[in-house]
């Protein structure tokens, strides 16, 4: 019969494993807690203006989008209003075929605006670039329906 008898090398091979599965159970958990938190955190904010709300990456942003304009609703990650005075923001707006290029101008607490010639029909795609005064640039994408 062959016995095993424990080495230095098993030892450390031991301890290193042990290590290695306590990393990833705690990983494991971080993620899932992330996970829960962004699944309650996406669920909380539902458009407030009849728009669109896409998740930007220190941001709610909502697009309401008609015909020729587009209003840009601003919100911190708790659904409160950020101050867009001193923002600069851009949509690039794909219509029927047709790219257009909008600035969106400060247009109240926490509200772009900016206007064109487009379309705003099913299927048109809006990417917004926005730039709030000590944040970095920020982008999202939007498509109607």
């Amino acid at each position: 019969m062959i016995t095993f008898q424990p080495n230095k090398e098993t030892s450390m091979l031991k301890k290193i494993l042990a290590g290695l599965a306590a990393m990833l159970a705690a990983s494991s958990l971080a993620f899932a807690h992330d996970d829960h938190a962004h699944d309650a955190h996406a669920h909380d904010h539902a458009p407030k203006h009849g728009g669109i709300v896409e998740h930007s990456s220190h941001h709610h942003l909502e697009l309401v989008a008609e015909d020729g304009t587009l209003r840009l609703y601003v919100t911190d990650e708790a659904g409160k209003p950020e101050p867009v005075e001193g923002a600069k923001a851009t949509a690039t707006v794909l219509s029927e075929g047709k790219t257009e290029a909008v600035t969106l101008a400060h247009a109240g607490e926490n509200r772009l605006e900016g206007t064109g010639s487009f379309k705003a029909t099913k299927g048109t795609t809006v990417v917004v670039t926005l730039t709030l005064p000590d944040h970095g640039a920020e982008q999202a994408r939007f498509r109607l329906d």
